[in-house]
């Protein structure tokens, strides 16, 4: 993150002196050896350096795309002798964006970063799209479990229970289900149990009969798991056994999670 921002502030210099030298052109035409250099040295520190940190930081969707669509267009304009107002317009749009990327990447520096699979990633995004809150509460059980210093895990274990039901409550809302053919409540419910609703969200997408009982199990595994820590929390005597013992059991919970999750978002 450090070189990153260090190299950006590199590339601003940079830019203030192309912005200088096309500006000191007499011709209406700069010619390729006044920027041509300059541009593809900014081109490739940012390209090599910048992008792949900004890419995983920055707070705004589409700054990143905005970025590389001026420096292409720039790469452009250098390779023949073009107009000076051309040059001075793509890096007069450029500027705005290298200070945006430059507070994105400040403010990063400044969290810990989370390194996500591929499995993390895609849940996170579509929880984002999806449901805001639970996208922050699984985000926050994913820092807890970075962290990894956590004295007890019940609050992480929660998180995720709470993540999966609000994801399953969004994607099989109660009267949807109430309505589906041949639905009949449990004993004792009046309205459906989170099994019913993986059941009515699998099956509304024609999934084999084998893949919803291996849902519907997952899901029994992952409440005995948050009732296992909840009721181990205290129950040790050292709390430096427990606490190792539990961080443990929280990564087998989220296991079953983010499994869940996958195969409900529909994430490949």
């Amino acid at each position: 993150m450090t070189e990153a921002l260090e190299v950006l502030g590199a590339i601003s210099e940079q830019v203030t002196h192309l912005s200088a030298a096309v500006n000191g052109v007499r011709t209406r035409l700069v010619p390729p050896a006044v920027a041509q250099p300059v541009v593809t040295a900014i081109a490739r520190s940012y390209f090599e350096s910048v992008r792949p940190e900004l890419e995983a930081v920055a707070e705004r969707s589409g700054l990143v795309e905005e970025i590389d669509f001026v420096l292409q267009g720039m790469l452009r304009l250098a390779s023949a002798s073009r107009e000076k107002q051309a040059h001075l317009g793509h890096l007069s749009e450029l500027r705005p964006y290298l200070l945006e990327a430059s507070v994105a990447l400040m403010k990063a520096k400044g969290n810990r970063r989370l390194v996500l699979s591929l499995v993390e990633r895609g849940i996170l995004e579509t929880l984002t799209r999806m449901l805001p809150g639970s996208a922050a509460s699984y985000e926050q059980a994913l820092r807890d479990m970075a962290q990894g210093d956590r004295i007890s895990w019940r609050g992480t274990a929660t998180e995720l229970r709470e993540v999966l039901r609000e994801a399953m409550d969004h994607l099989a809302p109660d009267d949807q289900v109430l309505a589906s053919t041949g639905f009949q409540p449990e004993p004792g419910q009046t309205r459906p149990t989170q099994k019913q609703k993986v059941r009515f969200i699998l099956r509304a997408r024609r999934s084999s009969s084998a893949a919803v009982g291996v849902a519907e199990a997952s899901l029994a595994t992952v409440d005995e798991a948050v009732a296992a820590l909840a009721r181990t929390t205290y129950s040790r005597g050292s709390v430096s056994t427990h606490t190792a013992t539990n961080a443990a059991e929280i990564r087998n919970l989220k296991r079953y999670v983010d499994a869940l999750l996958a195969e409900l978002l529909e994430i490949s």
